[in-house]
């Protein structure tokens, strides 16, 4: 059974210079006494899971066969880091995720299916601004909407 994410919407943030990242009061109940394990992600951004979400996610990628999940498992497990929520509803995120998804101020968080996407601002307006009714068309015919 499929695990869903706290969080479903974009929700715009901030991140300070010592890499806290500050959630929203509503999104900080939803996520309080959860750990976040944030890695890289594709296209530029962090990926975020909830431990349930993480675990599902390391049970079916430890189902395939090492000769098919090693890259995945490098990247996407190599690259990890747990993050808590402090009293002040923050996360800290590691500065090698930082930089990696090129966060500077401006935070986008974007709650999806089975995860979070942490995003620099400019970048996911960038790539959502890229996107035309004839590209979305095309993935939801690939998807038999």
């Amino acid at each position: 059974m499929a695990i869903s994410c706290p969080l479903e919407g974009r929700f715009d943030m901030t991140i300070d210079a010592k890499g806290r990242l500050f959630f929203p009061a509503k999104q900080r109940e939803k996520l309080a006494g959860t750990t976040l394990h944030v890695t890289q992600g594709l296209d530029g951004c962090l990926f975020a899971y909830t431990d349930p979400q993480w675990e599902a996610f390391k049970q079916k990628i430890s189902e395939l066969p090492i000769s098919k999940n090693r890259k995945s498992m490098r990247y996407l497990m190599g690259n990890s880091c747990e993050a808590s929520l402090d009293a002040q509803g923050r996360i800290t995120v590691a500065p090698k995720l930082r930089e990696f998804a090129q966060l500077k101020k401006d935070i986008t968080l974007v709650g999806l299916l089975d995860r979070m996407e942490i995003w620099d601002t400019d970048l996911w307006n960038e790539m959502n601004d890229s996107l035309t009714s004839d590209d979305i068309a095309a993935m939801l015919e690939e998807l038999n909407f």
